[in-house]
C-alpha cells in the first residue's frame, strides 16, 4: 500500500529510501541491486539512479537491458518524508 493505493503483493515489489527510524543519520534501502541496468554499462554517463524516493515495480514485466520491469507507481517524499500529495490534472 501507497497511501491510498493497493498494489498485490503477489506480482507487485517496493524499491525505496527512507531515514532508518532506529539511526536516523542511515538510511534504509529496499532494492534489489543498481537502478540502472545492463544497457547503461555502455556509457558511464548512463550510470545514475533511474528511480525516485520510491517506486513500486510490477513484476509481471520481466527485466530487460534498460529497465527493471514495468514502474506501476513512483514518487518523491516530501521535506518530512511524507508522501507528496499528487497535483491534480488541469481540466
Amino acid at each position: 500500500m501507497v497511501g491510498q493505493r493497493r498494489f498485490p503483493a503477489e506480482h507487485h515489489a517496493p524499491a525505496l529510501i527512507f531515514p532508518n527510524p532506529l539511526n536516523p543519520a542511515r538510511y534504509i534501502v529496499l532494492n534489489s541491486g543498481f537502478t540502472f541496468r545492463e544497457y547503461d554499462y555502455l556509457n558511464n554517463a548512463r550510470q545514475v539512479a533511474k528511480l525516485p524516493d520510491w517506486a513500486i515495480i510490477d513484476l509481471r514485466t520481466p527485466p530487460g537491458s534498460r529497465f527493471a520491469g514495468k514502474i506501476a507507481d513512483a514518487g518523491f517524499f516530501d521535506e518530512s518524508w511524507e508522501l507528496k500529495a499528487r497535483e491534480e490534472a488541469s481540466p
